[in-house]
């Protein structure tokens, strides 16, 4: 019998562990969290004295779970030596499938990438040639990284729409020309179909969150909120450290909170959507509509003349270059996001939020400081006083590589049951072979 997690993979029905099983499934799951982790740290994380996890890493390593070695470090002194899984247990597929870019990535548990491919997702051939096109571009990252489709040992997709977690289906996707054809898609079960392995299904945002959590400035917060401004607007929320999904795994539609009641239409269906004033398309939007009128702006020249080849990048660079109407497009998005970001601190009262995604790529210091005014202006002064805005460290790889990361941290039981065969199959070896010969001297 299968179950299902809160993520949307399926994983076999386990039965209970011993307790000694548990606390090395426990410290396998810890590292696999935190690649290169030292043994100290792991001891303070499993709450557990430094005797003790001294012999539950020897454990592990000696079935061949774990290898220790040092790390590079930029601090001058003894070298710092961490812990990892072993290459040798397995790969998985991470897979970013996203409005305009199509990012996939080949890595082991540790979500170390042996290959990378970013190319056009082309949303506009519509949804079975999309997806033809991503499964074909992902066996070739597969090959490309030099491992065999046996050595996989899952696939997890990143999407932007509403989705089914736990029926791992795509309910709708809230874009403009693309909502019909990806309404009630069951993608976990086509991805399984199409490779024979698990596959898990997640938010795009909270794919990228995931990564700056282990990876970035998420490592210095236990409560904080990721915000990402790309195309659309979304954030994750972490609560002691842990993401908070809500009662159905809707929580963090940060871009559909209403900042102007009487605001433009949003592709949800509501007026005045934060996603409708702030998003990086509504800053292009908001270019291209004052170009149409006869506004000047360097920023067509640096698109060669066509509007339509306009990107936030252009736009952010034209702002710094002293481009008024990009200045202005930039300005009114950052207004509308530091209001919201205020809400967001009398609510939660975060110890930082930290702003990614390609608006934030392309304009970092201008955006946040922007908006940090806004926030200071509006939020209550003992939550302000004591909140981070902080820029996102993580890169454009951020959501494949987050949901390969949360795709490997799905097979741990399966990984850690796998060596205890191998364990009990080696020790029962002699056993069986002294047997053997003892008949035969009867």
């Amino acid at each position: 019998m299968a179950m299902e997690s809160k993520n949307g993979s399926r994983s076999p029905e386990k039965m209970p562990l011993r307790k000694a099983a548990q606390t090395e499934l426990s410290v396998l799951k810890l590292i696999q969290a935190r690649p290169s982790i030292s043994r100290i740290e792991l001891a303070h994380e499993a709450g557990l004295s430094t005797a003790a996890i001294t012999g539950v890493v020897n454990a592990l390593s000696e079935r061949n779970l774990l290898v220790e070695g040092t790390i590079n470090s930029v601090n001058v002194g003894r070298k710092r030596v961490g812990l990892r899984l072993a290459r040798t247990l397995g790969y998985v597929i991470g897979v970013d499938l996203g409005t305009f870019n199509l990012r996939i990535a080949v890595t082991d548990l540790n979500g170390e990438p042996l290959a990378q491919r970013q190319i056009a997702t082309e949303m506009s051939q519509g949804r079975p040639a999309v997806l033809a096109r991503c499964f074909a571009q992902i066996r070739e990252v597969i090959a490309e990284a030099g491992v065999s489709a046996q050595e996989i040992r899952g696939i997890g997709v990143a999407f932007s729409g509403v989705i089914d977690l736990e029926k791992g289906m795509i309910l709708s996707y809230p874009r403009p020309g693309f909502m019909e054809s990806w309404r009630n898609v069951p993608l976990r079960e086509i991805c399984e179909l199409e490779f024979g392995v698990p596959c898990v299904l997640e938010d795009s945002v909270r794919a990228i969150a995931m990564m700056e959590r282990s990876r970035g400035n998420g490592r210095n917060y236990q409560d904080f909120v990721y915000v990402d401004v790309g195309m659309g607007v979304g954030a994750t929320i972490f609560i002691h450290g842990k993401v908070y999904r809500g009662c159905n795994g809707s929580a963090g539609e940060f871009g559909h909170i209403t900042v102007d009641e009487n605001g433009p239409l949003c592709c949800c269906g509501s007026y005045g959507c934060l996603e409708a004033l702030a998003s990086g398309a509504r800053i292009i939007e908001t270019v291209q509509t004052a170009l149409a009128k006869g506004v000047s702006s360097r920023v067509l020249e640096m698109a060669g003349g066509d509007p339509q080849q306009i990107t936030i990048e252009m736009i952010a660079l034209a702002a710094t270059e002293g481009d008024s109407l990009s200045y202005r497009a930039l300005s009114e998005s950052a207004k509308h996001l530091g209001a919201a970001t205020a809400n967001l601190v009398n609510l939660l009262n975060p110890e930082a939020i930290i702003f990614g995604g390609a608006v934030f790529r392309a304009a970092p210091d201008f955006m946040l400081e922007q908006l940090s005014g806004m926030v200071r202006h509006r939020a209550m002064e003992k939550s302000v006083n004591d909140v981070a805005l902080r820029k996102a460290e993580t890169l454009s790889d951020a959501g494949a590589l987050g949901i390969a990361t949360i795709t490997a941290g799905t097979i741990m039981d399966a990984v850690y049951g796998e060596g205890a065969q191998k364990s009990i199959a080696a020790s029962a070896q002699p056993a069986a072979e002294f047997g053997v010969g003892a008949r035969r001297g009867t």
